[in-house]
């Protein structure tokens, strides 16, 4: 006599499918197994496990279970068309976020690899180009932090790094210092705005923050001291300015430590 049913654990063995993905579908009413009156065991019949793979076939395809529901219940192929076409272009938004993420990982791991390299020490590097969309008084005004949240993509930016701080000095240290919203410009489009940070050659260091950004004692130090000092030891001449962005935060021995880059346009 031709077997008509089967158990759990051997559609498990047939086409891979978990008892809790079983359980799940059955909860969400995608699959509707019978019970055995004698013990209450799940009877799976042929129409079930080709439920099974139809959900399966979707499920690759991006819809959910609610989607695979509906289309159990009767869809026409115009509806189909166009539920797989959003299914499209939601996967088009979700690659190019992750294009974006993956991007920003490897620039953050490339940053680790070389810090020792750059930390406290000094080169000649382009700063890159940045367009200031706003600006706010102070790294804790927190308040004004809103303004940020106007000009960040909350899927792919985070706060940190839309933020830079611009200090102006001179000889005698310290004379002020600002808060800018930015945007990172990939190109340079050779149509330089009044707001645009753009400068061909820095002073270019890293250096270790106190436990907050912005401790203004630990960065003061590295910019008008040692870093002055070997600006005029290689015979250049800052314009003034000194832009600071974080760039990594770890715990070592659960103790804060804050990397910050930091940029010092000088005279060509």
């Amino acid at each position: 006599m031709q077997r008509i049913t089967y158990k759990t654990s051997e559609l498990l063995e047939m086409i891979g499918v978990s008892r809790d993905a079983l359980r799940y579908y059955e909860n969400q009413g995608i699959l509707k197994p019978k019970q055995d009156e004698r013990n209450h065991y799940r009877q799976y019949r042929d129409k079930d496990i080709y439920t099974l793979l139809v959900t399966d076939f979707y499920k690759k395809r991006s819809l959910s279970l609610k989607d695979i529901k509906k289309l159990q219940e009767g869809t026409e192929m115009e509806e189909l068309e166009s539920l797989l076409q959003i299914k499209e272009e939601e996967l088009v938004r979700k690659i190019s976020r992750d294009r974006f993420m993956l991007q920003k990982l490897r620039e953050t791991k490339s940053f680790c690899k070389d810090i020792e390299k750059h930390l406290n020490k000094y080169s000649i590097r382009e700063f890159p180009m940045y367009q200031v969309v706003g600006n706010f008084s102070n790294f804790y005004s927190f308040p004004e932090y809103p303004t940020i949240l106007e000009h960040l993509d909350m899927i792919k930016d985070d706060i940190l790094s839309k933020i830079i701080r611009q200090f102006t000095f001179d000889k005698d240290g310290l004379l002020d210092s600002k808060m800018y919203i930015v945007n990172r410009q990939k190109h340079d489009t050779g149509n330089k705005a009044e707001h645009d940070l753009n400068y061909k050659k820095c002073i270019y260091t890293v250096v270790e923050d106190s436990r907050f950004q912005g401790g203004t004692n630990d960065i003061k130090q590295k910019l008008f001291k040692s870093t002055l000092e070997w600006a005029e030891i290689n015979g250049f001449k800052p314009k003034g300015l000194a832009f600071v962005q974080t760039r990594l935060i770890t715990y070592i021995e659960n103790d804060e430590k804050v990397f910050l880059e930091v940029y010092i346009p000088v005279d060509n």
